[in-house]
C-alpha cells in the first residue's frame, strides 16, 4: 500500500510538473507605415482681390491718368495658399501675368480689339517670418504648415470697364 501510495504520489507529482504551464518567451511585431509626400505641397489657393488705386499724375506734367490695380491698395485683398513641408525648401515667384479680360459692355464691332495690358506687373509673397519681393525672388519655407500671403500689382492704366484677371505663379524649389 505504501508502495502504491508512493507510486500514485509520484505519478501525480510528475503529472503536475509535466502539465503545468511554463513561461515561454513570446514576441510580436508592431508594424508602422509612412506615406511621405513631396518635399512641400500646396493646398487650394484662396484668390485675392485687386482694386484700382486712386488716379495719379504720370511722370510728365499733364492731366491725371487712371491708377493701377493692386491688392495692396485700400479695399484690396491678398491671395493666400497654405504650404505643408516635410523639409526646408524655398518658394519662388516664377511668373506674374495677365490672364483675361471680360468687358462690362458688349464690344462695339467697329472698335479695335482689346489689347491685353503690356505694362509692369509684380508680386510679393510672405509668411509670418520672411517675404519674397518680385519675380525670381526666393521665400524660405520651414518644416511644417505655413500660410503664404500673395500680393500683386500692376502699373497698367485701366481704360475700359470690365473684369481683369491676373495670376501669380509660385514654385517650390527643394
Amino acid at each position: 500500500m505504501i508502495r502504491r501510495l508512493i507510486f500514485t504520489s509520484g505519478l501525480v507529482l510528475a503529472s503536475a510538473v509535466a502539465f503545468s504551464p511554463k513561461a515561454f518567451a513570446q514576441t510580436v511585431d508592431v508594424n508602422f507605415t509612412a506615406n511621405v509626400g513631396p518635399e512641400c505641397s500646396f493646398a487650394t489657393p484662396i484668390p485675392g482681390t485687386l482694386v484700382m488705386n486712386s488716379p495719379s499724375n504720370g511722370p510728365v506734367p499733364g492731366p491725371p491718368i487712371p491708377g493701377n490695380l493692386s491688392s495692396l491698395a485700400p479695399g484690396g485683398v491678398s491671395g493666400q495658399v497654405d504650404v505643408s513641408c516635410n523639409t526646408n525648401a524655398d518658394l519662388q515667384i516664377t511668373d506674374v501675368r495677365f490672364v483675361s479680360f471680360t468687358p462690362v459692355n458688349p464690344p462695339n464691332p467697329f472698335d479695335p480689339p482689346f489689347q491685353p495690358p503690356q505694362g509692369f506687373m509684380d508680386a510679393k509673397a510672405a509668411t509670418s517670418i520672411d517675404q519674397a519681393l518680385g519675380v525670381g525672388d526666393m521665400l524660405p519655407l520651414e518644416v511644417g504648415n505655413q500660410t503664404v500671403e500673395v500680393d500683386m500689382w500692376t502699373d497698367d492704366p485701366i481704360f475700359e470697364a470690365g473684369i481683369y484677371e491676373y495670376a501669380v505663379t509660385l514654385t517650390i524649389v527643394p
